[in-house]
């Protein structure tokens, strides 16, 4: 799986830690739900990803350290949520 895309669907709940094992992921999509809690740090383990978006969700918390050591990232898109932190 390449591409994860689940997007605008009125999803509830927080995203689950398994995402970090989509090892091969190069994009993620769940924009326009109503995600809650904070962004799981086993984000930060799928190496191959280039874009993340998170925008108009519920999502809580910081930006999780693990993300920032993702090289392959050009664009995170985390707007729009609940978020804390600088």
């Amino acid at each position: 799986l390449e591409s994860l895309a689940i997007d605008r669907n009125d999803f509830t709940g927080t995203l689950p830690a398994t995402l970090g094992t989509l090892t091969k992921l190069t994009g993620f999509f769940a924009y326009d739900n109503s995600f809650s809690g904070p962004i799981p740090e086993e984000l930060g383990l799928v190496e191959s990803l280039e874009e993340i978006a998170l925008n108009n969700n519920r999502l809580t918390g910081i930006i999780p350290e693990s993300i920032y050591n993702l090289r392959e990232l050009q664009n995170l898109h985390i707007y729009n949520n609940a978020m804390t932190g600088t």
